[in-house]
């Protein structure tokens, strides 16, 4: 404790949240409230938040080279 009354948290974590397709049933957001109410519950900080929306991996091709 600080002395202010909050419980400071004991570990600190990232959270990855991805949506793959627009038909997935949960919104990265609905996806990042989950985890932090979870991380709560036990003491975890939730630092960084990694977000991957809508990407599929099924695609291979690549923005072309820029020659600089």
């Amino acid at each position: 404790m600080d002395g202010s009354g909050a419980q400071q948290a004991e570990f600190r974590a990232a959270q990855y949240v991805r949506l793959s397709t627009e038909h997935q049933q949960y919104s990265t957001r609905n996806q990042a409230k989950i985890i932090e109410d979870y991380a709560e519950q036990r003491g975890i900080e939730i630092i960084k938040t990694y977000a991957d929306d809508g990407k599929s991996g099924l695609s291979i091709g690549a923005a072309p080279l820029s020659s600089s």
